[in-house]
C-alpha cells in the first residue's frame, strides 16, 4: 500500500497531541504510547479536539436563506476574504468550497479527536498500572467519541442510508487504527453504520457513568451512547431499534428546560452547557455563527411553522436588523449563541430523543405515545396559558407534526435539517426541492442530488491520491 502519513490524513494535523509532551511518549514514527492507564485519561480530557461539530453544514439546508441585503452586505465588506469564502460558497452549494490547495480546518480538527480516539481504543487495554475497569471504561469513552465522528461525517459526505445501496455507497474514508501506513479510501455506507453501531454497542457495556453533568458534559456516558445508537438506528429507518434506544436514553435523562423560566434572563446568562440539563453530550459547532457577515438567517418557510407564542421563535430568533447592528433588516435568525455566549450544540439532548421517541412511534402506528412525546417537549416550549396541546387524526398526521416539531427544535443544531433533507429524501411524501439564491445565483437542489454530498477539500488528495471525490 502506497505510504501515506496520517498525521496528514485529510491534512490531519495533530499538534494537539504532540504537545502534551508531559505525558506522551513517542516511541516509534505515528504511534503514541502513554503506557500508564492514568496517560489515557489526560489524552482523553483534551475536549478541545473531541467536542467538536462540522459547523458548515447547517448553512446548506433549506432553513437558511442569505436575503439580498445580506449579500450585498457580505459582497461590500467580506467579498474577497478567503477566511469567509467557506460560508458563502457552501449556501451557495458550490462545487468547491475551499480555495485549491486550502485545507478544511473543520475536519482537521475533527479527525485529530479520530486519531487520538483511535489512540486510546488500540492500546488503552494493553496500558500499565490500571484496573481492567478503568481501561475498559476509557475505551467506552473513545468509542462514543469515534461514534459521532464516523455518524457525523458519513452523513455529511456520503449517501444517506438505504439499505438497499448501502453497501456499495461511498461513504467516508474510516480510521479504525492510529497507523502512519495507509491507503486512504473510502468505506461504503453500511460499513460505516456497522462500525458506528458495534462502537456504541461495546461502549454501553464498558462500565461508563450512566449520566453526565457539569464540566464532565463532554465526556460520554451510558446515556450518550444510547442517545447516539438511537439516531443512528433513526437514519437508518430501522424505529423499532432506534426506540428502543431512545427510550433506555431518557430512562437515564429526562430533565427540559422551561423556556418560560428564562424570558426576562439577558443575553450571556442563560444556562451555559454545563449548567443545562437537556444536554447528553457536548459536541459544540465549530463556529457559532452568532454575528454578521455569519448569520444563521432562518428561512420564511421555517419561520412560518412556528406558533408566535411559541417561546424558541421568541427567545430564540431574533431581527437581523438587531443581529447586525443594522447593517441589515431583513428576515430573523437564530440567536442562541447570544444567549448563552457559547458555540451551538450538535451532541444528543433529551428533547432530541423525546422527538426520535415520537417518531418512530408515529411511524410505527402508536398515535397516542407519539403525540404524548412531541406534547412533552412543547410544554416546555410555551408560556403554561398560551400552551395547547398537538393532536392528530391518523399515523400521516402525527409525523407529519412531529417532523414539523423536530424541524422548529433542531434548527441550527449540527446539521440536523441536512441530515433529515437526505433521509426523508427516500419517501415520496417527504421528498422536496429547495433553491438557494445568492443576489443573481440560484442553485436548485433536488432530491437525491450528488450535491447532498459535501465536495472534500482539493489539497487532500496530495496525501490521499486514491480517495474519490464526490461529483
Amino acid at each position: 500500500m502506497k505510504r501515506n502519513y496520517i498525521y496528514i490524513v485529510l491534512s490531519l494535523i495533530i499538534t494537539t497531541l504532540t504537545s502534551c509532551d508531559d505525558y506522551v511518549d513517542i516511541k516509534t514514527e505515528g504511534m503514541l504510547f502513554p503506557e500508564e492507564t492514568e496517560n489515557y485519561r489526560f489524552l482523553l480530557n483534551n475536549t478541545s479536539i473531541y467536542d467538536k461539530s462540522y459547523s458548515l453544514v447547517d448553512i446548506a439546508s433549506d432553513d437558511i436563506i442569505i436575503r439580498d441585503d445580506h449579500a450585498n452586505y457580505f459582497e461590500n465588506n467580506y467579498g474577497t476574504s478567503a477566511y469567509y469564502r467557506p460560508y458563502k460558497e457552501t449556501y451557495k452549494l458550490a462545487d468547491s468550497i475551499y480555495f485549491t490547495g486550502e485545507p478544511d480546518y473543520e475536519i482537521n480538527t475533527i479527525y485529530s479527536g479520530l486519531y487520538a480516539a483511535n489512540v486510546v481504543i488500540t492500546e488503552v487495554l494493553d496500558s500499565k498500572n490500571g484496573t481492567e475497569e478503568e481501561k475498559v471504561a476509557l475505551q467506552g469513552e473513545a468509542l462514543v467519541h469515534r461514534a459521532y465522528i464516523f455518524f457525523s461525517l458519513v452523513n455529511i459526505f456520503g449517501k444517506a442510508y438505504d439499505a438497499t445501496t448501502a453497501t456499495t455507497d461511498l461513504g467516508i474514508p474510516m480510521l479504525t487504527e492510529p497507523t502512519v501506513d495507509a491507503d486512504i479510501t473510502r468505506a461504503t455506507v453500511q460499513e460505516v453504520y456497522d462500525q458506528i453501531i458495534n462502537d456504541l454497542n461495546t461502549a454501553i457495556i464498558s462500565g461508563l457513568p450512566a449520566t453526565r453533568t457539569g464540566t464532565e458534559v463532554g465526556f460520554p456516558s451510558q446515556a450518550s451512547a444510547y442517545a447516539l445508537l438511537a439516531r443512528t438506528y433513526l437514519y437508518m429507518h430501522n424505529y423499532e431499534e432506534a426506540l428502543i434506544n431512545a427510550n433506555a436514553a431518557l430512562e437515564l435523562q429526562n430533565t427540559l428546560l422551561n423556556l418560560e423560566d428564562y424570558e426576562n434572563t439577558p443575553d450571556y446568562s442563560w444556562p451555559r452547557r454545563i449548567q443545562n440539563p437537556e444536554l447528553i453530550l457536548s459536541k459544540t459547532s465549530t463556529n457559532s455563527y452568532g454575528f454578521s457577515p455569519t448569520l444563521l438567517s432562518l428561512s420564511d418557510e421555517l419561520l412560518n411553522l412556528f406558533d408566535l407564542n411559541d417561546l424558541r421563535y421568541q427567545l430564540y430568533t431574533r431581527s437581523n436588523s438587531d443581529m447586525s447592528y443594522s447593517a441589515f433588516t431583513e428576515g430573523r435568525s437564530l440567536c442562541v449563541a447570544l444567549l448563552t455566549g457559547e458555540a451551538r450544540n450538535a451532541g444528543p439532548t433529551v428533547p432530541e430523543m423525546l422527538l426520535i421517541q415520537a417518531e418512530c412511534m408515529a411511524r410505527m402506528g402508536d398515535i397516542s405515545g407519539a403525540m404524548n412525546s412531541v406534547n412533552t417537549l412543547r410544554q416546555a416550549r410555551f408560556r403554561a396559558e398560551e400552551y395547547v396541546a398537538l393532536t392528530a387524526t391518523n399515523n400521516e398526521d402525527a409525523l407529519v407534526k412531529v417532523l414539523e416539531e423536530r424541524r422548529r427544535e433542531l434548527m441550527g443544531k449540527g446539521g440536523f435539517r441536512w441530515f433529515d433533507l437526505k433521509r426523508l429524501n427516500k419517501d415520496n411524501r417527504f421528498a422536496k426541492s429547495f433553491s438557494h439564491s445568492y443576489l443573481d445565483y440560484t442553485v436548485t437542489l433536488e432530491p437525491g442530488s450528488d450535491r447532498y454530498q459535501f465536495p472534500f477539500a482539493s489539497n487532500l488528495f496530495i496525501n490521499a491520491p486514491n480517495l474519490e471525490q464526490n461529483p
